[in-house]
């Protein structure tokens, strides 16, 4: 028996045929297959947790891993500009009655706004929008000693010897619903309004309005090295000046501020505060010489 193991077909087994005789490794086979385990693991995004993830990614939170890094430039978003409305003729807003003015003789001072808006039209007082700093910055100047609202505007003269009017009468959603000719035309209406009233000074509210009364009485345009907000040089023309005497002191003295209405944005709040409070300086020495 320990004969027949130890041959094969009447031949001696050498060693290298008992190792041949024990191979089981295919030379065809190059690869092992995948399995459905295996190929799904492929597929599946790779979490924080995963060895792959490089030592860096390791260090963020999964929130930083999935959102955008905010700290690099982001694209400005700019507001698009509002279009200014065009001219308007009388007849759009003449269902919207005009404003009286609140006027006496002798006053203090005149502050002429440009011309009435639609809400103060409809309300029937001057400076009415809550968003017009008119009253507030009245009251913060010391021009007047407590704070007043647009309710207050026909007890102006009487109570504080000031009054209020405007260049324009008519109404307007806004300023560029006005022409500049009729700006200018206006200023002559203006200055007769003053003469009759004689203000020993007269606020203007709003740089446009001192432009249009500087080409009413000089038929030149006013260049922005000549003008600054505050007491103006007024006597080379003598602005609402009376016939007679011919002296300087029938000029009532001329004041120019920046619109106070909330439109108008160029200007900051603090830079309007110490321009009244120049005028508001004034306006109490005048009151308190003459005990009004």
């Amino acid at each position: 028996m320990a004969q027949s193991e130890g041959t094969r077909d009447g031949s001696a087994i050498s060693f290298n045929g008992l190792l041949d005789r024990f191979a089981c490794v295919d030379n065809k086979m190059t690869s092992i297959p995948a399995t459905p385990s295996s190929t799904k693991s492929a597929l599946l995004p790779r979490t924080p947790n995963d060895s792959s993830v490089s030592s860096s990614d390791k260090s963020r939170s999964p929130s930083q891993l999935s959102s955008p890094d905010r700290s690099s430039p982001s694209k400005k978003i700019t507001k698009k500009r509002k279009i200014p409305r065009r001219y308007a003729p009388p007849a759009r807003y003449a269902h919207l009655a005009p404003v009286a003015d609140c006027l006496e003789q002798n006053l203090i001072c005149i502050f002429v706004g440009l011309n009435p808006g639609i809400m103060t039209s409809q309300k029937q007082h001057m400076f009415a929008n809550p968003t017009n700093l008119f009253w507030p910055l009245l009251f913060e100047s010391g021009c007047v000693a407590r704070k007043l609202t647009c309710l207050d505007d026909r007890r102006l003269p009487e109570d504080w010897s000031l009054g209020v009017t405007n260049l324009i009468s008519r109404t307007t959603a806004e300023q560029s619903e006005l022409s500049k000719d009729e700006m200018v035309r206006s200023a002559g209406e203006l200055e007769s309004k003053l003469r009759h009233f004689r203000p020993k000074a007269v606020c203007i509210v709003g740089k446009s309005i001192w432009e249009a009364i500087y080409r009413f009485k000089t038929g030149k345009s006013l260049k922005s090295d000549q003008f600054k907000f505050g007491w103006q040089d007024s006597v080379e023309f003598r602005f609402a000046a009376q016939a007679a005497p011919a002296a300087d002191s029938s000029l009532p003295r001329v004041f120019v501020v920046p619109s106070t209405s909330g439109r108008v944005a160029a200007y900051s709040r603090t830079m309007k505060a110490e321009l009244w409070s120049e005028l508001g300086l004034y306006v109490k020495a005048v009151r308190d010489s003459h005990q009004i």
